[in-house]
């Protein structure tokens, strides 16, 4: 393999010999020479066929949650019957990492879909078990039991299937909602969203989710709701631009978002407009 491009001191883009694009993960690989071989001593892991946005996401993740996410996905794939996105290790690193940094700053936020999931895909609930107990040892944490749901859904997610696909009609409504919240984002936070970065595809998901549970009556609640007036306080900007979008979701289906929803909005929204991508035209 020929190493192309450097993502960051522990990952390269290369390209095999028969022309396909390889990520290749290793701790060793800051020695890696533009142009040369690469030495497949240094690596510990390899991804193929990874969307160049899932590629640039790399930099920004720390290597210890792609190495525990690639364990977690090779277990997987190992025990379910139908075939995983070439882009879900870096889906679920970054789900990881994101779970982590909100346990370290002592936010917590429940999954109402915790049974359902259990009981519909027992299997992929059982890998989700399994990981968050690896995840915690490794990063001497203790995630709450409910991102069990949230690492099952990574997975789910990251099926090659049409199952679970919404109608026709919800699905031009969603894309609709979407664009309209991404428009209220680009205008509240002065900010211009870049829709093919994986910071939008992010983003893009969680509203995806948030829709079909307000949709559903399905909202999320916790005893930590009323963290959401402290994160308002801290950012009023933030604050003002999710009860415009809990406005546009109230008038469309005539739900109140909880606070706890708009707690987690706002982290959100803080992260795509922080990320550099998120300010290119």
């Amino acid at each position: 393999m020929v190493v192309v491009k450097r993502i960051n001191n522990n990952a390269v883009l290369c390209v095999d010999s028969a022309g396909h694009q390889v990520v290749a993960l290793g701790r060793g690989l800051a020695q890696a020479t533009l142009g040369s071989e690469l030495d497949l001593d240094l690596v510990d892991h390899t991804f193929y066929d990874v969307e160049p946005r899932y590629v640039e996401l790399m930099r920004d993740l720390d290597l210890a949650y792609l190495e525990v996410s690639a364990q977690i996905i090779d277990m997987a794939r190992s025990m379910l019957t139908y075939g995983l996105s070439p882009n879900i290790e870096v889906a679920l690193a970054d789900h990881i990492q994101f779970a982590v940094q909100r346990m370290r700053e002592h936010i917590y936020l429940s999954t109402p879909l915790s049974y359902d999931l259990q009981q519909n895909y027992p299997l992929e609930y059982k890998i989700a078990q399994w990981a968050l107990t690896r995840i915690d040892h490794l990063f001497e944490v203790t995630l709450p039991r409910n991102e069990i749901a949230g690492i099952a859904m990574c997975i789910i997610n990251g099926a090659y299937s049409s199952a679970g696909a919404v109608s026709s009609d919800s699905a031009e409504t969603q894309d609709r909602l979407l664009e309209d919240i991404t428009r209220i984002v680009e205008e509240t936070m002065g900010t211009a969203v870049d829709r093919e970065g994986f910071g939008f595809a992010r983003f893009a998901t969680h509203v995806q989710y948030l829709i079909r549970r307000v949709a559903t009556g399905d909202a999320i609640a916790s005893e930590n709701s009323g963290m959401y007036a402290l994160a308002a306080t801290d950012n009023p900007q933030a604050s003002t631009c999710v009860e415009a979008i809990a406005a546009l979701l109230m008038s469309t289906y005539q739900q109140e978002l909880t606070d706890e929803e708009k707690l987690y909005l706002i982290l959100h929204i803080n992260r795509i407009c922080s990320h550099p991508s998120a300010n290119e035209g």
